[in-house]
């Protein structure tokens, strides 16, 4: 594996050279989650076609929570 000398540097400053390999482990989880969650998505669209604007509208509004 190979990252840029800038990105580390920055990564250290921000989180400590220990804590280092944990931020990059729970990086990499929240990236794999949402690649997993897109191909979830594409997968409803390809069979189902996609949202009309009323499913659009109704997910946005329990997004908010409303």
């Amino acid at each position: 594996m190979t990252l840029r000398r800038s990105l580390i540097e920055e990564l250290e400053t921000r989180t400590g050279a220990r804590e280092f390999s944990a931020f990059i482990d729970t990086a990499a989880e929240h990236w794999l989650a949402l690649v997993k969650t897109a191909e979830i998505v594409a997968d409803h669209e390809r069979r189902n076609g996609p949202p009309g604007p009323e499913a659009r509208d109704q997910a946005r509004r329990a997004l908010r929570g409303k």
